[in-house]
């Protein structure tokens, strides 16, 4: 697995960083809004290689990666470039590829910057006026029309006035049947040249608007720390803070469908195609979103001319609408993955065409570890999963069954990752993700599991060693297991403010209180258990943790079932008397244990795995249900909606792999987690609510069908964004670690 940049592509970064901090600030950009063309920043560009990125070297270029290209554009979005720099960069790779002299002087001087030469991204099948981005500078313009490809020069010394347009964009109105013209390609060739270049196009402004709407959010996140209001700086409050955060998740999201596309090219891999309509619909809804958030975050003083973040709010539309209606391209993404690529515009294979990627060292995989480690666990199911066994699987925490689950631990993957003398084999985090998404496939949950997992390696760094010799053991040989015991009724998220009493007494404490949600309370040997053991000191402190015993005389557990057909507990300490042995950490000390805890247990869990599971029961039902005769899944409208839950999934997919980017690597990144975790849960419970409408009324019924899986989905989903921490904490921590603002809780 490989998402990071090599010292080279660091350079690369920091190099443009600098130059479009200087050359293209503020004040820069308003200079140029009445052309929309900047002079001197295009001869700079021209002189750092960076208008023939996608040139080979032999032609004078720079000979750049795909890759390296999205990281110059991400820079460029972040400063609001000015002028037709996307387009010139897909221009100059066409013309590299013709190879006419008329070609190649129109590049040398594209490369010098002494002619601009734009690219029109929206196909034309005859021959009529079109809005062209740069059209009003350009010497130039290639486009798509009638099955061919080809440059048309401006006619003579006519020039343009630029339309007054939302991003100054330099815009004008051509006919590409006007005018000198070059026909770099005809029929089938021209498709695959113009669709490779659609791509790149797409790629280039989908990475330049992830960076624009960064900065818009930082810039929003630093106005709102400044902003007093209320006595409050106004980033405190969860109506400013939540919306930012989650519009960080959006762009991160989109950044890194941007790289997968790229990969995925490079690989050879059949989704590519629809990976890059994904990125380029995803960036705009993203960018729309959190550029309009961001402006708001200043109230009327953001409505101001003077006031930049406006020029984030305008561009952060006009660039993408250049190429059209970006929703177009969920069409794309289900013609690609479930049409075979039948097209919408007459593209035919040309349409699947895509830029050669270069040198990318970029990895999504998991790699042959990861392979090894879900070969394992697919090989033990198909060993171990009988009839009876299959009856009793579950997704909740009464899927668990003692006799695998110590059948996990002689078989080695219960808990692989936990340190050879704790009875693990010290796997890493791509080993442990292979092996939870094969769980998943197998049909068997992992609640206890994980659970368990997650406790016992809290013992390891906190426990005592008499303690560690008591439990581990038990829970590393699948014969115990734990649940937790955080929540109580008057709490609810504020785990701090726990008030279930824990006094000292001799050798022993005594517990008197209350836990809600203690799911698998009714199964498990020992509940992690949270307890106040000073009540007069500061909010989190006086905290003290153990691992009471559930078998403890005092304890009684009474149930409560869900909607979603798993059953939960609220339990009841009485007097119960627990040994001090059974203490984790030091007394009055528990908050940084369960803070550790609560880290370990931050992330996305398998919530895009339960989405795809729903993608899959939606997409089987409008296959196979039938109205007036044809299926529905033959309405553009249902496979606009099943494309668009097909690229949320994919996106929470990437943020979870964004997490264990994070594992691998050992650097901290506290946002991500959170902000995977969120994302993956919000949307998870938004489109299980629109793919039910989809399959009305059939997802009115439970049962094994296409339809019972969006039912239960819907049901499902509806908890899991409180699960393990609600999605407003992970907001208000997304805020606090990326956007640097106030805490929002108290």
């Amino acid at each position: 697995m490989e998402l990071g940049l090599s010292e080279d592509q660091e350079r690369l970064r920091e190099g443009f960083a600098r130059l479009f901090a200087v050359e293209s600030s503020g004040e820069r950009v308003r200079a140029a809004e009445s052309r929309g063309f900047d002079p001197v920043l295009w001869e700079l560009l021209s002189e750092m290689g960076a208008l023939g990125l996608r040139v080979p070297e032999s032609q004078g270029g720079s000979g750049a990666s795909l890759h390296d290209a999205v990281i110059v554009a991400e820079q460029a979005g972040r400063r609001l470039a000015t002028g037709p720099w996307r387009e010139a960069i897909v221009a100059g790779a066409l013309l590299a590829g013709h190879p006419s002299a008329t070609a190649s002087s129109w590049l040398a001087r594209l490369l010098k910057g002494t002619s601009i030469v734009t690219f029109a991204p929206v196909p034309l099948e005859q021959i009529e006026p079109m809005l062209v981005a740069g059209g009003a500078v350009a010497d130039a313009v290639i486009g798509f029309h009638a099955s061919q490809l080809v440059l048309v020069e401006r006619s003579g010394t006519r020039r343009e006035d630029a339309l007054d347009d939302l991003g100054a964009s330099a815009l004008a109105t051509w006919n590409l049947g006007e005018g000198p013209r070059l026909v770099l390609a005809e029929g089938e060739a021209a498709k695959k040249a113009f669709g490779a270049a659609r791509a790149e196009w797409r790629l280039l402004t989908a990475a330049a608007l992830a960076g624009l709407a960064r900065e818009a959010l930082e810039m929003a996140g630093r106005y709102a720390t400044e902003r007093i209001q209320f006595g409050r700086a106004i980033g405190a409050f969860q109506g400013i803070a939540h919306p930012l955060a989650e519009s960080v998740a959006d762009v991160e999201a989109a950044r890194l469908l941007v790289l997968r596309a790229i990969a995925a090219i490079a690989e050879g891999d059949a989704t590519a195609a629809a990976r890059v309509s994904m990125a380029f619909f995803w960036a705009a809804e993203a960018t729309s979103t959190g550029v309009a958030r961001a402006l708001h975050t200043f109230g009327g003083y953001g409505l101001s001319l003077d006031y930049d973040i406006q020029l984030y709010h305008r561009r952060g539309k006009a660039w993408v609408l250049s190429g059209g209606d970006p929703r177009e391209a969920l069409l794309e993404v289900a013609d690609h993955l479930w049409r075979g690529g039948s097209t919408s515009w007459g593209g035919g294979a040309g349409e699947s065409a895509l830029p050669e990627a270069g040198p990318v060292k970029l990895d999504f995989g998991l790699g042959s570890g990861g392979a090894a480690m879900a070969q394992r666990v697919r090989q033990f199911f198909d060993e171990k999963l009988d009839d009876a066994l299959r009856a009793h699987a579950h997704f909740s925490w009464e899927g668990h069954h003692r006799g695998l689950q110590v059948a996990l631990a002689k078989a080695g993957l219960l808990f692989p990752a936990w340190p050879e003398r704790y009875g693990g084999e010290g796997c890493g985090p791509v080993e442990m993700t292979a092996l939870r998404e094969a769980f998943h496939e197998a049909g068997w949950g992992r609640h206890a599991i994980t659970t368990t997992e997650m406790v016992g390696a809290t013992l390891m760094q906190f426990a005592s060693d008499a303690l560690q010799r008591v439990a581990l053991p038990r829970l590393a040989s699948g014969e115990a297991i734990c649940c937790l015991g955080y929540t109580e009724p008057e709490a609810g998220s504020d785990v701090a403010a726990a008030r279930t009493r824990a006094v000292r007494d001799g050798d022993d404490w005594v517990i008197n209180g209350q836990k809600m949600f203690t799911s698998g309370a009714n199964i498990a040997q020992y509940v992690f258990l949270l307890t106040c053991t000073d009540p007069e000191a500061p909010k989190r402190r006086g905290l003290t943790m153990f691992l009471v015993p559930l078998e403890t005389p005092g304890i009684e557990v009474q149930p409560v079932l869900t909607i979603s057909n798993e059953r939960t507990n609220v339990t009841y300490y009485s007097d119960v008397r627990v040994a001090d042995r059974y203490r984790i950490g030091e007394v009055d000390q528990g908050w940084s244990v369960v803070g550790y805890a609560l880290e370990l247990e931050h992330g996305a869990g398998a919530y895009e795995l339960d989405q795809r599971d729903l993608l899959q029961g939606a997409l089987g039902w409008a296959k196979a249900k039938k109205r007036y005769g044809r299926s529905l899944f033959e309405d553009p409208r249902v496979r606009e909606r099943l494309a668009r839950v097909a690229t949320h999934t994919e996106a929470a997919h990437l943020l979870g792999r964004r997490v264990l980017w994070s594992a691998i690597t050992g650097v901290p990144d506290p946002a991500a987690g959170p902000m995977a975790k969120f994302f993956a849960t919000d949307h998870f419970i938004r489109d299980a609510a629109e793919l039910a409408d989809l399959c009305a009324p059939d997802s009115l019924l439970r049962g094994a069908s296409d339809a019972g899986a969006v039912e239960f989905a819907y049901r499902l989903s509806t908890a899991t964004s409180i699960y393990g921490g609600s999605s407003e904490i992970m907001r208000s921590l997304v805020a606090e670690s990326s956007l640097g603002m106030p805490r929002s809780r108290s």
